[in-house]
């Protein structure tokens, strides 16, 4: 094996994704130390830190407008990015690949055709190529357009494996895609290895007691499977939070998981009055992301991997619950006593903080079983 490509979002301004890019590289590295692996963004990115149509007020404007202008707007965009720059970038990249892993993340969702058009304009450039899908999300909405560009892809693709991340997800590539369920098997997130991925970036001390990754609910109500989801002033519900174990004399650090419209309610917060009794960090890069987690005793979070890497780094997390693939992540880990809705009382929520911080002997073994699952599952596809 000389070349594998990962094909997924690796730069993707929610740096959860970036996470789990290098987690899959670092596990596909430990079965074929020599060869080289490189990344593709199917948003037609090549590095971090750049625009996209999430970033700042062009996400509160495109959340307003009628959800067929919206899919109407993403592929437009995606049509003109593939045909303008992607082509030849993405066609080099995988002109010498030996093998193609579409891999990890909610690939399979269908927001406003966002991925169902990506993963479309990529499998026109992969007819004949080894292609496998490894450990992807699949949602259970979908339009009739995103179902169609999807079994599209597949049909030019013509994967070899496919495995999802968790049961529903295969559950869901059986009934929307018809991929015979004993194809299908269940290799959990790649990110659940991180710890290993990042080991040089790690804390070494514990310089905060609580880690408030602040989300925009708006934005995770737009993206959630759940029909009746509803938000709450997001700037209103962190900071409420972090005064409430303030008051209990607890270190309290502010941080995103990069993405755009989360920065934006955390500048919201640091502008408030009695923000400096808190820190406030934005990653920039996964590492970071990584560093900073593993710098809390225990952490708070809506996203999913901020979630995932704190369990890979054997840190107690405090879930709240927006998306599917959320509560499916807290369900395999055994933690679901840790998972609140998505705004909760914030004295529920502080008393649940307080209680795992004092939790002396935290559950290793399921860690570690899940570990081996993904390197083994992996490494059984590729």
């Amino acid at each position: 094996m000389k070349k594998i490509l990962i094909c997924a979002v690796p730069f993707s301004d929610n740096l959860g994704d970036g996470v789990i890019a290098a987690s899959l590289a670092h596990i596909a590295s430990l079965k074929y130390p020599q060869a080289n692996i490189e990344f593709l963004d199917i948003a037609g990115r090549v590095g971090f830190q750049e625009e996209n149509l999430r970033g700042g007020g062009a996400f509160e404007i495109f959340a307003k407008l009628p959800s067929v202008l919206r899919s109407l707007i993403v592929f437009l965009y995606c049509l003109k990015g593939y045909f303008l720059a992607w082509r030849k970038h993405w066609k080099a990249a995988v002109s010498d690949a030996d093998l193609i892993v579409i891999g990890g993340g909610q690939l399979f969702c269908d927001v406003a055709l966002n991925f169902p058009a990506k993963l479309y304009f990529l499998s026109r450039l992969l007819r004949g190529k080894r292609v496998v899908i490894v450990s992807v999300g699949v949602t259970a909405k979908w339009s009739f357009w995103g179902r169609l560009l999807v079994k599209r892809f597949l049909k030019n693709a013509r994967p070899v494996f496919y495995a999802t991340r968790d049961k529903e997800s295969a559950s869901n590539l059986h009934t929307h895609f018809k991929i015979p369920r004993g194809s299908i098997r269940v290799v959990p997130d790649p990110a659940l290895v991180c710890a290993d991925a990042f080991a040089e970036e790690l804390s070494a001390e514990k310089s905060w007691d609580i880690g408030i990754c602040v989300s925009s609910l708006d934005a995770l109500v737009m993206n959630s499977e759940y029909a009746n989801s509803n938000s709450t002033s997001s700037a209103r519900f962190f900071s409420t939070l972090a005064e409430s174990l303030h008051a209990q004399g607890k270190r309290v650090l502010y941080f995103t998981n990069g993405a755009s419209e989360d920065n934006k309610v955390l500048s919201e917060i640091s502008s408030e009055a009695g923000a400096l009794k808190s820190g406030f960090l934005v990653p920039r890069h996964p590492d970071e992301l990584v560093s900073l987690i593993s710098a809390c005793s225990c952490i708070v979070a809506h996203r999913l991997h901020a979630n995932i890497v704190a369990y890979s780094l054997n840190i107690p997390s405090i879930g709240m619950n927006w998306d599917k693939k959320v509560e499916s992540f807290f369900e395999l880990t055994k933690r679901k006593r840790y998972l609140f809705d998505l705004s909760p009382h914030v004295e529920k929520l502080e008393a649940s903080v307080l209680g795992v911080l004092n939790e002396k002997t935290p559950d290793r073994q399921t860690l570690d079983l899940l570990r081996g699952e993904v390197v083994t599952g992996i490494h059984a596809l590729i």
